[in-house]
């Protein structure tokens, strides 16, 4: 069992070598302690005004971090002031958010990094902290995270060296107990050289053919493979209820199929994108012969768009990376404009509706939100959540259908002909407009898995003319503190929505704990 470790210790003139004194003569430079008149003069023509604002804003990020955090661009804006001490406080006050509130740095992790490359000792000391604090948060940012602390290590400022080694330590140990949380392993990018610097305990994963080298490129694995939270009908326990879980997922066909395998007959549902197809194959190949050919329209496999069939030809690829997590469908084969999945009879969340209790329907989201997290470790985001999406697998008698999740990336590529590029009412802002909203990425996840909760627990799409209605206004059964919920979780702007998918999750389950018929019973 690995245990969190979060710094709580105050940053003080002394942690970081720096003169008390001459901390307070900055100080002295102005008389208010007021956030908000602090963060004004800032952006004053005197210097020592701004560096007197700079360091009271450090000590007020220790006692009132969220009222700092409200001004965190005029304070992240001064970290280039051309004067040292302006440098040098508002980095301390990034670092002490950071520690306390990295929420609100996650979205400026390049910057956080950057400050680990100054020329002052003190601002990238500053900066060492702030990515460590960012890193432990969010196991995604580990790859340039962890990186950037272990490089530090050897530096030739020794305090900055032993914090660099002091962050790996808990920056490792964090993502260690995430990853046991969420019950699979996370892998982390770097090379030989600096993995010799974490727990012996992990496993390193060499990523080529080449000899053995400090600066090989190799992956680290975080945690086990084994599920976590597992109750009696997870574990096959024979005396589950009718309408539990199923003890497995039932693996896919263990084959590889070619077009020229295929033989499309009956259409079965047509996208955007694509358009399926039940696609025959010989015994030979596959017992019962079955499978769903997903193939891209004629207008666009025909090449009346190149750049659609190249974003769907990279979107198989990606999707491939991610398949052999159970509640992922499984990429049988592909071609420059199809790929082949177990035949399903495109049976999605769409077709078949909500399911008729509170305790699948949060199975559910638990399932998908597993197999979403897990690709977004290994830097793979879907891009379209929506029901069509999500397919479902019969398994034992009894038991619920598995979530499947497929069409990975698909809405990416659709985007180049078609918006938005999944139905309107589950499309994020930035399905509509990526000019203004940004591009396609885990917010978008979260956004998308937040859209299938209110499906599964309403029935309806969230997103209707007049934006967002109120789920429990939809379903009277589901308590008032729903709405707060997906009021986060379908935030127009991605820094109001929950951070990630396993937060969607732990305050979804928080949030129908207590209601009859909640999961795990």
């Amino acid at each position: 069992m690995h245990t969190r470790v979060r710094s709580t210790e105050p940053m003080s003139p002394q942690r970081h070598d720096v003169d008390p004194g001459a901390v307070a003569h900055h100080r002295g430079a102005v008389d208010t302690d007021d956030v908000a008149e602090l963060a004004e003069r800032l952006h004053s023509a005197d210097a020592d005004e701004r560096s007197g604002a700079a360091w009271r804003l450090v000590e007020a990020a220790g006692t009132e971090p969220t009222a700092v955090r409200a001004h965190l661009e005029a304070i992240v804006a001064r970290a280039d002031d051309e004067d040292v001490w302006v440098r040098r406080g508002v980095t301390w006050v990034i670092a002490e958010l950071a520690e306390r509130q990295p929420d609100a740095l996650s979205m400026k992790f390049s910057e956080l990094v950057a400050l680990t490359d100054a020329d002052d000792e003190l601002v990238r000391q500053n900066g060492a902290v702030a990515v460590a604090g960012v890193t432990k948060r969010y196991p995604e940012r580990a790859t340039a995270g962890l990186s950037t602390l272990a490089s530090l290590t050897r530096d030739a400022d020794p305090l900055l060296a032993r914090y660099a080694e002091d962050a790996v330590a808990e920056v490792a140990a964090e993502i260690a107990a995430r990853a046991e949380d969420a019950g699979y392993p996370m892998l982390v990018r770097t090379t030989a050289e600096y993995a010799a610097l974490l727990p012996d305990d992990l496993t390193v994963v060499t990523t080529d053919d080449s000899e053995d080298g400090p600066r090989d490129p190799v992956s680290v694995s975080f945690g086990a493979d084994a599920p976590v939270a597992v109750d009696a009908a997870d574990r096959g326990d024979e005396s589950a209820p009718p309408g539990h879980p199923p003890a497995e997922v039932p693996d896919a066909p263990s084959v590889g199929v070619s077009q020229a395998d295929l033989t499309p007959g009956l259409e079965l549902r047509e996208t955007v994108l694509t358009t399926d197809f039940r696609a025959t194959i010989t015994d030979d190949t596959l017992e019962h012969g079955l499978v769903t050919l997903r193939r891209l329209n004629a207008a666009t496999a025909n090449g009346t768009d190149s750049r659609v069939v190249e974003a769907f030809q990279r979107a198989l690829k990606r999707w491939a990376a991610v398949d052999e997590y159970p509640h992922i469908e499984r990429v049988l084969g592909t071609g420059d404009t199809w790929v082949a999945t177990r035949y399903d009879g495109a049976e999605t969340l769409a077709r078949r509706g909500p399911p008729a209790t509170l305790s699948e329907a949060q199975w559910v989201v638990d399932r998908v939100t597993r197999a979403v997290s897990y690709a977004h470790a290994r830097g793979v985001v879907h891009g379209g959540l929506h029901p069509g999406a999500v397919r479902f697998v019969e398994t034992s008698v009894g038991a619920w259908d598995a979530p499947v999740v497929a069409d990975w990336g698909f809405a990416h590529a659709a985007s180049g002909h078609h918006s938005p590029p999944i139905p309107a009412g589950f499309a994020a802002p930035e399905h509509h407009d990526p000019a203004s909203y940004g591009r396609f990425d885990q917010s978008t996840d979260v956004f998308g898995l937040g859209a299938l909760a209110y499906f599964l627990v309403t029935g309806v799409s969230p997103r209707g003319g007049d934006g967002v209605v109120p789920a429990a206004q939809q379903n009277p059964a589901l308590p008032e503190r729903v709405d707060s919920l997906f009021e986060r979780s379908l935030a127009t702007s991605k820094q109001a929505r929950f951070e990630t998918v396993l937060d969607f999750q732990a305050a979804f389950d928080e949030c129908v704990a207590d209601l009859p018929g909640a999961w795990p019973a």
